[in-house]
């Protein structure tokens, strides 16, 4: 072959369909698309490796058709008929075929560690050759939202933050071992998109062409930028689709680098291209790790200060952290649109805190009414509830208004409708709850007796006059995971306090609480006793049912946590417990059954909170006696 081939080198996403098209615009070059010609030794390896890569097979295809004026159909028939040759004799064809013009072929599988570049200076030594670089930044955040990117990238050792290293060594190396310096050239993309006449210049220099005018226009003409269905030009689709250089191309993908991810050699390359990596500024998603180191920083440091002695609280302490982690990002991150609020069961048998109650549903949205928003709950309240009550809650935690069931006015089926707004907003089919202006979150409570038996509410929540939801945003999720961090530090303080409190006030005797320690129910009146007692011993309370809405006693661990109750019983209602006819009873805390009608079973714990709960409390409280004994005893002073 009289005159010298060509080849454009470089990674992939780094320009080079570009470059291919700037080319083809010179009158003495024929740059077709993508050929994957070079990277197999023989027709019939490259006929079964892109039996795998179908994509890639309409390059040759599109040259052909460009060369001989045929259809798709004629062009894939053609190239089934160079099955037996091999590549070398079709690069010859196919120079011999465009007659005095120059064949550039480009392909970036040729960068791959495989000998394939040294197998084609040895076919034509002669050859020239024109290497492209592009800032790794933008390769590597290119290749990291390309879809189908593990597929493209197969034959490249590891993934898209090693390839642009990977593969500018090996052409680097190539290049300066076995071409003379007059027959190659580096390019830079940034270059070309914004001032392309120098770096073409010397790309036609290393080619031995002189420089034409129209290969700084690559949008004028076709340049075999498309093709039909078969013979398809690959590489950059979104070639196609442009009509002008770009400039805010050299740095479109630089955002949201994170130089961290990629090796001190892939810098230092860089650096010798005219890359500073680490000039770059982090991304804004850097700003989530570092606020998702601070909360693991907390629950590290609240780890350290868990030193109850027994074991079962050290190990209960330890899940309580995790679930409130979980619940504090859960909180804030996936339920914290105050514009598309939705209830959740924000308690419940695996998330539990401040003294959850095991006959309670909680249902929380996320609102906010600083801002005078108009928020439409709507639901059906059954009617064998035992309560329903809605509950405001303002910044810090401040209790707001409230609403019990029966002032929610539901009509004959149950179904009722409630407005919250800082204003009445004067509305004939609901209630209105005013708000404050500084509140964050709604509760719906509801009670049961008997849940297998009773019926849940059903509850929507609607902001009037919402804009449509947006997108996730790195500032919105950063200020989510911050307000996580607030609130995993504000549960375990009040936790600690109230445990504080508990032991050292009521050690196995009740006393009355204000219920804003426990994140309340406010129409409840709250009395807790810190109980200790043996492992043979038993602990009887006594009392009389108080004349309220709802009564129980329900057993805690020390981090305020209700007992396994799917599993055991830790807690009777009013409904469940066995009492005289006046309404006296007596309760068992026993490890084990004792046999009595009304125990309740400590699971394994030797310590913790007793809690009893009096709803639309009429009258005193209830005054408890408390007995500890050993089981022995009980069982011989038992009546037979």
């Amino acid at each position: 072959m009289s005159r010298p081939i060509a080849f454009v080198l470089g990674t992939p996403r780094s320009g080079t369909t570009l470059l291919r098209v700037m080319l083809e615009g010179h009158p003495g070059l024929f740059v077709p698309p993508e050929m994957v010609l070079g990277p197999y030794e023989t027709m019939a390896e490259r006929e079964e490796g892109l039996s795998r890569r179908f994509w890639e097979k309409g390059g040759l295809r599109r040259a052909l058709m460009e060369l001989r004026g045929i259809s798709v159909q004629a062009a894939r028939e053609a190239v089934h008929t160079l099955r037996e040759q091999t590549v070398r004799e079709v690069y010859e064809q196919l120079q011999n075929e465009i007659g005095e013009r120059m064949l550039v072929d480009k392909c970036p599988h040729l960068g791959m560690p495989d000998g394939s570049l040294e197998r084609l200076i040895g076919w034509f030594p002669h050859a020239r050759f024109v290497w492209i670089v592009r800032n790794p930044a933008s390769v590597i955040r290119s290749l990291q939202n390309m879809p189908m990117a593990e597929v493209m990238l197969q034959g490249y050792p590891g993934g898209p933050t090693q390839v642009w290293e990977v593969s500018n060594t090996r052409i680097e190396a190539f290049l300066r071992d076995h071409v003379p310096e007059d027959r190659w050239a580096r390019v830079r993309y940034e270059d070309l998109v914004t001032d392309p006449e120098p770096e073409l210049r010397r790309a036609a220099s290393a080619l031995g062409i002189e420089y034409h005018p129209a290969m700084a226009t690559p949008y004028e003409g076709e340049r075999m930028r498309t093709g039909p269905k078969g013979a398809r030009a690959i590489g950059d689709p979104n070639l196609a689709g442009r009509g002008k250089l770009d400039p805010s191309l050299a740095t479109k993908w630089l955002d949201g680098f994170d130089h961290r991810t990629v090796s001190e050699g892939t810098k230092a390359l860089a650096s010798r291209y005219g890359y500073d990596l680490e000039s770059l500024p982090l991304p804004g998603v850097t700003a989530i790790d570092a606020q998702l180191q601070q909360l693991f920083a907390t629950a590290t440091g609240l780890l350290r200060e868990m030193d109850l002695p027994q074991d079962i609280d050290a190990l209960e302490g330890r899940r309580f952290l995790v679930r409130m982690v979980s619940a504090s990002l859960d909180t804030f991150t996936e339920h914290a649109d105050p514009d598309h609020p939705v209830f959740h069961h924000g308690e419940g048998p695996t998330r539990k805190m401040f003294a959850d109650n095991p006959d309670t549903d909680y249902h929380r949205a996320t609102i906010r009414t600083a801002e005078g928003q108009l928020y439409k709950v709507s639901g059906t309240l059954p009617a064998d509830a035992t309560y329903v009550g809605v509950l405001l809650y303002g910044r810090g935690g401040r209790i707001g208004n409230r609403l019990v069931d029966d002032q929610l006015r539901p009509a004959a089926d149950g179904s009722f409708t409630l407005y919250i707004a800082t204003q009445d907003p004067s509305l004939d089919d609901g209630v209105w709850l005013r708000a404050d202006g500084d509140e964050t979150a709604i509760f719906v409570r509801q009670y049961f007796t008997d849940r297998d038996a009773q019926t849940p509410i059903t509850l929507s929540i609607e902001r009037i006059g919402a804009p449509p939801a947006g997108p996730l945003t790195i500032e919105g999720y950063q200020k989510g995971i911050e307000r996580a961090d607030r609130m995993l530090k504000a549960v375990f303080a009040r936790t600690a306090q109230a445990l504080q409190m508990a032991t050292g006030m009521a050690l196995n005797r009740f006393i009355q609480i204000p219920g804003e320690a426990l994140f309340p129910t406010p129409d409840n009146t709250y009395q807790v006793c810190w109980y200790r007692f043996g492992r043979d011993q038993i602990m009887l309370v006594r009392s009389t049912l108080p004349e309220s809405r709802y009564f129980s006693l329900a057993l805690y661990n020390a981090w305020m946590e209700s007992l396994d109750y799917l599993n055991h019983r830790v807690s009777l209602n009013h409904r469940q417990i066995q009492c005289d006819p006046d309404g006296s009873f007596e309760i068992c805390l026993a490890h084990r059954d004792p046999g009595h009608p009304n125990w309740l079973d400590t699971t394994g714990h030797h310590a913790g909170y007793l809690l009893a709960r009096n709803l639309l409390l009429e009258g005193e409280a209830p005054t408890f006696e408390i007995q500890v004994m050993y089981e022995h005893e009980w069982a011989e002073a038992r009546p037979r």
